[in-house]
């Protein structure tokens, strides 16, 4: 952020001076805003969509927080989630009385469950879950080949769409912190 005039240099001094007086202000008000920012982030996409755990969420949303330029950055993983990160395995009564899978209940957005009555999984080579989905009488599932796994939203897609809901309460903290540090 760079303050100058021409002409005026004894204004261009006092601008400067200003300026190095409330950097700290600024920074840690930034600092503290970046970290509400954050929480916030959190919260609201796993409010929103139905991922199962909040640790999940919070590995995959970050801070940098850069003090020289008096700016943070909130950003967050783009890469979609397995479906297996939303599921909960559904099950019938088989013939003898034994329980047996009869596919999974997906929510990618939180409590809207939609049932995928063919879905299954596997593991795949990382070790991560993956989770596939054929129809009824189609025996192919055998052979995975050519066969895409299903995924859900990313975290940075989720937090996207909820950014504009968690800016205005960033806002009103970063004004609140910076007014009680420049005093």
């Amino acid at each position: 952020m760079a303050l100058s005039t021409t002409g005026f240099d004894a204004v261009t001094q006092e601008l400067k001076r200003m300026r190095t007086a409330q950097a700290p202000a600024i920074e840690r008000a930034v600092k503290d805003a970046a970290e509400l920012g954050n929480k916030l982030a959190v919260d609201a996409v796993f409010k929103r969509y139905g991922f199962k755990s909040r640790s999940y969420v919070e590995n995959l949303i970050s801070v940098s927080i850069h003090p020289k330029a008096l700016k943070a950055v909130i950003s967050a993983r783009y890469r979609p989630s397995t479906l297996t990160r939303f599921a909960d395995p559904r099950y019938r009564t088989g013939k003898r009385g034994q329980k047996v899978m009869n596919g999974f209940t997906v929510s990618t957005i939180r409590n809207q469950p939609v049932w995928f009555k063919g879905a299954f999984t596997v593991t795949g080579r990382n070790g991560n879950h993956l989770m596939f989905l054929r129809s009824k009488g189609d025996n192919r599932w055998r052979e995975l080949k050519g066969q895409k796994s299903l995924y859900g939203v990313s975290v940075a897609g989720s937090f996207g769409v909820i950014r504009d809901d968690i800016e205005p309460p960033i806002i009103k903290h970063l004004r609140e912190r910076y007014g009680h540090y420049a005093k």
